[in-house]
């Protein structure tokens, strides 16, 4: 059976489908990736085959404003509660849906023109992907969408997130023959049940399994990858006399996650939280911050099973790592989606959550902003039941089928033939 693959990004979108591809080629299945020429690189680098079929100007992928960092308090069950939001919040939803039926445009006409050669029985794209569902609907063939994480509303394509499709998404589907309230056959979710929010679509929940290929995050040498790990780790009780958090007589040593996939690195506050940390005894390890003067620590899931929290912006596959990990979270999350993720974990009592438009800017905004940081994060490391509700989340996302499982329910979408 031939199967393609669709994404507009790296990273985060392209992550999630790996495994997936892998247990079909391993099942013996034909797979193909088509990307934007500036996503082939990284699926070549997964072991996959990439077929390039448009180039994004980066003004259609950038995400509107109001979207990067939202407003006002958003319910924290808001996909699910449409009418609790504002006109305003309702103008930033649609935003996000104009800007991936932008994404789609430009890769509708490439993609659908593959796949009309190369004739696939299925498609599967990234949740946000919307060309995918165009294909899918072009050729006639089923289209299973591949969740990343995150327990936010699947798709904001339809108006006030329950209504008709936008215009633009509805004209582009009619354009290749496809019925614009065509949803995908089946959703792949990783998220962990108790972080969910409920849905009355098709889901799969699907475990997340990370790689050791590219990563939302830089991945560094492995002679860092291994000093991060391996180098000596302070004890509780710092050299200056004062506990570590934990206390006297907390067990093994006490390391703290940090990862920010932001060029800049993480605001002043993130950074005087750290540096609070680091003078009671804490080692702090870095993942992904361009910006530190310390080289990243690289793979996240590689790292995390030596630390005791992570601090994070929320990003799905970050809070799918840690949750495999059984580690506690603290989220500073600037995006809606992020913000969603980080009040699901503070909900479950697996961490906990600050929206980054909460910290103020200034000097000395920042000094305080980081000393709350500083407090929710020895919290983390203090109170048990924050490492119990982790571990709890563990064991409930190791308990999810595997690639292996979802590759067979996706052929089954085909048929009984395959």
């Amino acid at each position: 059976m031939r199967v393609l693959f669709t994404t507009w990004a790296p990273g985060a979108h392209l992550v999630p489908m790996v495994p997936l591809a892998r247990a079909l080629l391993g099942a013996g299945h034909q797979v193909r990736v088509a990307v934007p020429s500036g996503c082939a690189a990284a699926v070549a680098r997964a072991g996959l085959v990439p077929v390039r079929i448009c180039a994004l100007p980066p003004a259609v992928v950038r995400a509107p404003e109001a979207a990067r960092r939202p407003r006002g308090i958003w319910p924290a069950d808001w996909p699910v509660r449409p009418a609790a939001l504002t006109p305003e919040q309702h103008g930033v939803l649609r935003a996000l849906g104009d800007r991936q039926v932008r994404i789609a445009e430009a890769m509708a006409q490439g993609l659908v023109a593959f796949a009309r050669c190369w004739q696939p029985e299925l498609v599967v794209h990234d949740a946000s992907a919307y060309a995918g569902t165009v294909a899918a609907g072009a050729l006639g063939v089923p289209a299973v969408g591949q969740l990343w994480g995150s327990a936010a509303v699947l798709r904001v394509d339809r108006q006030r997130l329950e209504g008709p499709p936008l215009p633009g998404y509805a004209r582009l589907m009619r354009r290749y023959g496809a019925d614009p309230e065509r949803e995908p056959d089946l959703w792949l979710d990783p998220c962990p049940p108790s972080l969910a929010l409920p849905s009355r679509a098709r889901r799969l929940p699907v475990r997340f399994v990370p790689y050791d290929g590219p990563s939302p995050w830089e991945t560094p040498s492995p002679y860092e990858a291994r000093r991060a790990l391996t180098r000596p780790v302070r004890p509780a009780a710092a050299s200056n006399g004062r506990r570590g958090p934990g206390g006297p007589g907390a067990p093994g040593p006490v390391r703290v996650c940090a990862a920010w996939d932001d060029a800049g690195g993480p605001p002043d506050a993130v950074r005087a939280a750290l540096r609070a940390a680091e003078a009671r005894g804490v080692e702090v390890v870095r993942v992904g911050s361009a910006a530190e003067r310390r080289p990243p620590a690289g793979p996240l899931h590689r790292v995390l099973p030596g630390c005791r929290a992570l601090l994070h912006q929320g990003a799905g596959a970050a809070v799918l790592a840690a949750a495999m990990a059984g580690v506690p979270q603290l989220v500073v999350a600037p995006r809606l989606e992020q913000q969603l993720n980080g009040a699901r974990l503070a909900r479950a009592g697996a961490g906990t959550y600050l929206p980054a438009a909460a910290l103020d800017g200034t000097r000395r905004g920042a000094g305080a902003a980081g000393a709350r940081l500083a407090l929710d994060l020895f919290a983390l490391l203090e109170q048990p039941s924050y490492a119990a509700a982790a571990h709890a989340l563990r064991r409930e996302a190791l308990g999810m089928p595997g690639p292996d499982e979802a590759a067979g329910a996706v052929t089954r979408l085909v048929g009984p033939a395959i």
